[in-house]
């Protein structure tokens, strides 16, 4: 492929995301759309007559077998994402997917292997470690900003979508858990989870809760489909600062908080300073600046160089792993009603 050949790429799975990624992929001038694949055809037929592209398919099978595809963007449900991974990888094409991977550490652990071994792009969509404000809080951890990095609270929730392929640990925690690999560069010694499904009759849990243990810091990661209102934070409390990463606000979604709990001498006596205690110290707080570029389209754009240079994209291979590993530790403590399990090192 030279680099004046726009790419051919195929989209699979046009509900929730495809159309997203659809959108992005349209705009960007290093590819062409030539397929569109969804097991709803009328679906899929009507976004080809809209944005006139070529080919139209119900499976992703008949994608594997188009020669013209070079490139294929999976929003596919999870729970068909190994084997779909599995086909395409096998037929030839790099890979796009949506997170994540596949269901069990097992299963990535192959997909990877065999993306190596056809010498294929494989890069699963944690699209969170291209948000620009996702970057900038790497940049201040990296600085020194907030002291050392004590706790870090995670909450994502909103009411649906219900899932039924997966639960909410499994659909919503990736992202987090994502990011937190990113901004800490480093495995959890230890996991625990709790979860409940609510519903008679149905399995999956709807809300769970996991505290995961680093070496010198304590993240917690909240997720459920049944709150209110939507919720995307995530609070760092540092020895020096604070910060909020709110992906809600989307015009200013960093604050930084000049504030922290110190530790101040008490007086017992005249004269003498023989005891501490802990005191909040009250600061000011300042909205951060970021670059208002979307994180869809700066992956969209990462995937498809990486396909031109077969390059390792940000996310792939060992770091999706590393995804998976902590995933499936959450999934056993959950099952083990809330053991500490330690994740599988990659």
């Amino acid at each position: 492929m030279t680099s004046t050949v726009p790419i051919s790429v195929a989209v699979c799975g046009l509900g929730e995301w495809g159309p997203n990624l659809l959108r992005n992929l349209m705009q960007n001038g290093d590819c062409r759309v030539t397929v569109l694949c969804d097991r709803d055809r009328a679906r899929a037929a009507e976004y080809a007559k809209t944005h006139n592209i070529r080919s139209v398919y119900e499976s992703v099978d008949d994608v594997a077998l188009d020669p013209y595809v070079d490139a294929v963007v999976l929003a596919t449900p999870a729970g068909v994402h190994e084997e779909q991974v599995r086909t395409l990888l096998e037929s030839g094409k790099d890979v796009l997917v949506e997170k994540p991977l596949a269901l069990t550490l097992d299963g990535a652990r192959e997909l990877v292997k065999l993306a190596r071994a056809k010498e294929r792009v494989l890069m699963p969509g944690h699209t969170f470690l291209f948000n620009p404000a996702v970057r900038r809080v790497k940049r201040e951890l990296n600085n020194g900003t907030l002291g050392k990095l004590n706790l870090i609270l995670a909450q994502r929730m909103s009411l649906g979508r219900v899932r039924e392929d997966c639960n909410a640990l499994w659909n919503l925690a990736p992202h987090d858990i994502s990011i937190l690999l990113y901004w800490l560069n480093k495995m959890p010694i230890s996991v625990t989870a709790r979860g409940t499904a609510f519903h008679e009759g149905y399995t999956q849990e709807d809300i769970a809760l996991c505290i995961l243990e680093f070496p010198g810091t304590i993240a917690s990661v909240q997720v459920s489909w049944m709150n209110p209102v939507k919720v995307r934070q995530m609070t760092l409390v540092g020895s020096q600062r604070m910060l909020i990463y709110d992906d809600v606000a989307r015009e200013h979604p960093l604050t930084l908080f000049d504030q922290r709990i110190e530790q101040v001498p008490r007086s017992r006596g005249e004269g003498t300073m023989e005891e501490f205690t802990l005191r909040a110290r009250r600061g000011p707080e300042t909205s951060i600046a970021i670059d208002q570029k979307e994180p869809l389209a700066e992956e969209v754009s990462h995937f498809l160089a990486c396909v031109r240079s077969r390059e390792e994209p940000i996310g792939g291979g060992e770091q999706a792993l590393r995804i998976m590993s902590v995933l499936e530790a959450c999934q056993r403590s959950l099952r083990n009603g809330g053991q500490a399990t330690q994740p599988e090192v990659i």
